[in-house]
């Protein structure tokens, strides 16, 4: 161990004899963001890895805050940066050109943005943009000319490097149906070739809620029942895009006189997982999907005096119960829960450890905020 140590000291800068530097970076690449942070400091050697670009994109990321814009039309993209993020990183976009109406933030996918180049939600697919604002990179969207009777399309960005070095976004065009309801046929775009492919899925329920893709399958909450949809990425050949449903673990988003967010949804070292408060608001749930549809609890957070006062349920003018704080997102791998405090519109991170509580920014009225954790990487299918 001492001949170990004066190697890695004599070396300084460089890594030691005993491994190549790709395994070295492969080995680190498999640690938690915690445990990468304690053992960067080991050497001089290691500490480099951490700040190489060619390896950065391999190694843990270090996530930024969370992404959000104000409701009110023309605004434009924010960042609540944690303590640690990087701050070099253009997250306003100004790197994508603009003409009429500043970009509207649509989905985030694992660093890569989903956007809208026109204040509507609505607008036609050719609007849409795929960018990376770590490598300034990005892409308009082709279109997919949907027809007379769609009334709404929702586009989800898919990205998961642990799984594919390519890119999906799901189109999902919605249109009503005689008999009542509504009725959706999904698409799938692949940055692999630029193109929409020709495989269908018919959804027939209210699937537009969160959203968040693992190892290849896109989990799609309902807006008012309590359980997701799961679609398969299909491949270029495919013709159908495999679909299933599965119950969320908890209690349902509605129950009578009972007003609230439906949960969080988000994935940990290639895990489905989902956050929920427990009726009284003061404690908090986490669950991981372990196989097809068993829910397993992997923490109980207490929120009693998080924010300085016990009760954390109130009522509205109509007499329903509704929690003063939600659920943003969360990432166990940091061990971290991002929620914004309703009551004095700040946003907050609380340690899933310690429940130790860390203000992020004041004053949002209660933001559609997206989690942002860069990625380096450079796409070919993105255009700088």
């Amino acid at each position: 161990m001492d001949m170990l140590k004066g190697d890695i000291e004599s070396r300084q800068g460089q890594t030691t004899t005993l491994l190549p530097d790709d395994l070295v970076v492969d080995i680190m690449s498999r640690l938690p963001l915690k445990s990468f942070c304690r053992f960067k400091c080991v050497c001089r050697s290691w500490f480099a890895f951490s700040s190489d670009p060619h390896h950065r994109q391999r190694l843990p990321r270090t996530p930024s805050g969370l992404l959000y814009q104000k409701r009110l039309l023309g605004t434009s993209i924010h960042l609540a940066r944690l303590p640690s993020s990087d701050r070099d990183i253009d997250t306003t976009l100004s790197f994508v050109p603009c003409s009429v109406y500043p970009l509207k933030i649509k989905d985030v996918s694992n660093g890569l943005l989903l956007s809208y180049r026109k204040g509507n939600t609505h607008a036609e697919i050719s609007n849409a943009i795929v960018c990376n604002p770590a490598t300034e990179e990005w892409m308009a969207l082709p279109d997919t000319h949907p027809g007379p009777t769609v009334t709404r399309s929702h586009l989800r960005l898919c990205f998961d490097p642990q799984w594919s070095q390519h890119f999906y976004v799901f189109n999902s065009e919605w249109g009503l149906i005689p008999t009542g309801g509504f009725k959706a046929e999904v698409k799938v775009f692949f940055s692999e070739d630029s193109t929409w492919s020709n495989c269908l899925c018919e959804i027939h329920d209210a699937f537009w809620g969160g959203s968040v893709f693992v190892n290849g399958v896109l989990y799609v909450q309902h807006v008012w029942a309590h359980y997701l949809l799961a679609l398969d990425a299909p491949n270029t050949c495919s013709q159908l895009i495999n679909d299933r449903t599965i119950q969320l673990p908890g209690f349902p988003n509605k129950p009578e006189k009972f007003d609230c967010p439906d949960g969080c949804l988000c994935q940990s070292s290639g895990v489905l997982c989902y956050a929920q408060q427990e009726l009284d608001g003061c404690m908090m749930r986490i669950w991981s999907l372990e196989g097809s549809d068993r829910w397993v609890v992997k923490h109980r957070l207490s929120m009693n005096g998080v924010f300085g006062r016990e009760m954390l349920l109130r009522t509205d003018n109509r007499g329903a119960w509704y929690f003063d704080y939600d659920i943003v997102a969360f990432d166990l791998e940091r061990e971290l829960v991002i929620v914004v405090d309703r009551i004095t519109h700040k946003v907050f991170s609380v340690s899933v450890g310690t429940g130790k509580l860390s203000k992020i920014r004041d004053d949002i009225q209660r933001p559609l905020g997206y989690y942002y954790v860069p990625y380096y990487c450079k796409f070919p299918a993105l255009a700088r």
